[in-house]
């Protein structure tokens, strides 16, 4: 198991990684259509959006949460 102070990290990586395969998914679906590369250009195209989505993803939460907190309210 991975200690909870890595929480924040642990959670942003599982919520990059879902999205970018996803994404990755549709774009390359879109693109290329499921040709017999497909898995492999899927999988490549994962993996170069991940490598940015991570790094962007853990500086954006905060200010992501911090927003949402300002912008909602409590009745």
């Amino acid at each position: 198991m991975i200690n909870k102070k890595y929480f924040h990290y642990v959670f942003v990586a599982i919520m990059a990684m879902s999205m970018t395969l996803v994404l990755s998914f549709v774009t390359t679906l879109a693109s290329d259509g499921f040709s017999g590369q497909f898995v492999f250009v899927w999988l490549k195209a994962t993996g170069v959006g991940f490598s940015i989505a991570f790094p962007v993803a853990v500086a954006v939460v905060p200010v992501a949460r911090w927003a949402a907190e300002k912008l909602t309210t409590m009745y």
